[in-house]
């Protein structure tokens, strides 16, 4: 084996995310694989899946980076939608066979409609569309669907922070959402249209944030290269950290037990930073007077 090929072989696996625009038309999984071919960094994880109609934020985990991954996933996140009004979709989104409300209601103003919209505030109880891979019985819901199977999932509990209409021309509406992971955009879509009498669909999503991840820094998949490999930290920057110092940090590597500093909320997930490097996720011991490494991440 030449000297080249050694250090080839040698050369850590990158730890970190890629931040993805993920264009319209593909499944998450697709573009994951693509990206897999491309950097040869070995098996990626991605943060959330997106439908293939939508476009925007898919985190990618690189290396140790899949660590976090559940984190990531758990985020809040950032949408901007557009909800058709009108009309129907069995998907709830443009995906499936459009039907037209008939009649065909009279446009309903946009006063009207941001009022409708304050059932969809806050902590809110929603039932995830039957085209969605929600478990029920230990079957995902589309695959059931598709066989002609209705199963409906329970409702689930979600926050919306935050719920705008920045344009509306009838039919169309469109909304920002910052909300919950597990919140379903094209289900606000649907009920929106119920809640009005007219039905209601997606026909367009783009993920604009999740957790502290934009668009603004998100890669194209066709220019999408190991240099866009960025570190864990900002995914991290909202969770509980421990600064440690670097002659401590052999402690970390370890699993030895630190002292926690007096007053630290001992809340869990917490983090250890050294040099401005995450080095380990922490749990805390001895009611926590101490701490010590629970995964670590380097």
């Amino acid at each position: 084996m030449s000297e080249n090929a050694h250090d080839a072989a040698e050369e850590p696996t990158p730890r970190g995310l890629i931040v993805l625009d993920k264009p319209r038309g593909i499944t998450s999984r697709r573009a994951l694989d693509q990206v897999e071919r491309k950097l040869d960094v070995g098996a990626l994880g991605h943060c959330g899946s997106l439908d293939p109609l939508a476009t925007g934020v898919l985190v990618l985990v690189v290396g140790k980076a899949r660590k976090i991954q559940d984190l990531v996933v758990r985020s809040e996140k950032v949408y901007d939608i557009t909800a058709v009004l009108g009309a129907r979709s069995e998907t709830d989104d443009a995906e499936g066979e459009i039907v037209l409300t008939e009649p065909a209601p009279e446009p309903i103003s946009r006063e009207e409609i941001d009022a409708a919209l304050d059932a969809f505030r806050g902590e809110i109880e929603q039932i995830p569309p039957i085209y969605s891979a929600v478990k029920v019985g230990g079957k995902r819901l589309h695959k059931e669907a598709r066989k002609g199977n209705k199963v409906e999932a329970p409702p689930r509990t979600v926050t919306v922070h935050e719920l705008t209409i920045t344009r509306c021309e009838w039919p169309e509406v469109d909304l920002t959402i910052r909300c919950t992971s597990g919140t379903y955009a094209r289900a606000i879509a649907r009920d929106l249209g119920e809640s009005l009498g007219v039905g209601g669909y997606m026909s367009r999503l783009v993920r604009e944030r999740v957790g502290q991840l934009t668009l603004d820094e998100a890669v194209s998949l066709d220019d999408v290269s190991v240099s866009d490999i960025i570190g864990i930290e900002k995914a991290l920057e909202d969770f509980p950290r421990l600064n440690v110092p670097m002659q401590q940090r052999h402690l970390l590597l370890r699993g030895q037990t630190l002292r926690t500093p007096p007053g630290f909320p001992t809340e869990e997930p917490c983090f250890a930073w050294v040099n401005g490097e995450v080095v380990s996720a922490v749990n805390f011991v001895n009611g926590g007077t101490h701490y010590r490494t629970k995964r670590l991440l380097v």
